[in-house]
């Protein structure tokens, strides 16, 4: 990282594409699209992230070197209490046209937005509607996690009157992740970052540190720019705040969906979480964010090869 003194100099790390990095002005973040969906096809759905854990499963990669063996990795568990289907919202030409809210909606809900029940007929609001999608809320008060929960939007795949027929059956009803991803297949995920706070530059950009008696300071960039320049540009790497950035990570691998919580509990508990009450997701490998946030997924956009469900024979 900062510490190879036996070069000359050392590039600042960190792409400028992202710039400006702003911070999430939520802990959680949607996706704009969905991409292409089939008939009757759920678009999203989310988890709260609650730790890694070691798995051993069969590969079933016909490319792969080690086709047909065990393999080891490490994979996010993600806990998926069923998402409640408290509205559902129609499209214009201009955008939306109205929202048409179920009954029996939980209370914690009005903690995070402001509805009425049945406040218009669901035929009449889908009535000139040229798209329509599915306003979910998120029960965590299922897992014991906490009360307040989060509303999104997700779509509905097929045409506007299969849109139509199949958002009015689902007004009002609970949506399980087994009917919205499937193992083996490709997710997208969307998350925040871990914030870090007040950081350094050789934290956030990996500058070189000086050797003790070159300079007063030893962790900061050596030059801020042409004198000049009479400014100090804004791709030199200086401190300030880190993470809590909204990321995108395309392509992650669903290797099972876990429906008996016994299956990945572990005697402590996870770190900073506890253990699994509902169903869970088993991500191969690593997902943005910090324990107990929310991590919604979507059907991948642009999946690299055709997935195929693996046996996994051991979890740790």
């Amino acid at each position: 990282m900062g510490h190879q003194i036996t070069k000359k100099s050392t590039p600042r790390r960190g792409s400028l594409q992202y710039y400006p990095i702003t911070k999430s002005s939520s802990a959680y973040h949607n996706f704009p699209q969905f991409g292409r969906l089939e008939d009757k096809e759920i678009s999203s759905f989310a988890g709260y992230k609650a730790g890694m854990i070691q798995v051993v499963y069969v590969d079933s990669d016909k490319n792969s070197p080690t086709f047909k063996s065990e393999v080891m990795t490490a994979a996010t568990v993600l806990e998926c209490p069923p998402l409640f289907v408290c509205a559902l919202r129609a499209y214009g030409k201009n955008g939306v046209i109205s929202e048409s809210w179920a009954q029996g909606i939980n209370k914690f809900v009005e903690r995070r937005v402001k509805f009425k029940e049945n406040n218009s007929n669901p035929d009449e609001v889908m009535k000139n509607a040229s798209d329509v999608r599915l306003l979910v809320s998120t029960q965590p008060w299922q897992i014991n996690l906490k009360k307040k929960p989060e509303i999104f939007e997700i779509g509905i795949g097929g045409s506007i009157d299969s849109k139509r027929q199949q958002a009015k059956e689902l007004l009002g009803k609970e949506l399980d992740v087994s009917s919205v991803v499937k193992d083996g297949s490709f997710v997208d995920v969307s998350a925040v970052t871990k914030g870090k706070g007040f950081q350094g530059s050789v934290k956030r950009f990996g500058v070189k540190i000086f050797p003790v008696h070159a300079s007063k300071s030893r962790r900061k960039a050596g030059n801020l720019g042409a004198e000049t320049m009479a400014k100090v540009q804004f791709t030199v790497p200086q401190h300030g705040r880190l993470g809590f950035n909204s990321r995108v990570e395309y392509n992650k691998f669903v290797l099972k969906i876990v429906k008996d919580p016994s299956e990945l509990n572990i005697p402590e508990g996870y770190k900073r979480y506890g253990n699994i009450n509902k169903s869970a997701l088993l991500i191969k490998g690593s997902v943005p964010g910090s324990t107990g946030r929310l991590i919604i997924l979507r059907k991948a956009l642009r999946p690299v090869k055709k997935a195929e469900p693996v046996k996994v024979t051991f979890l740790k």
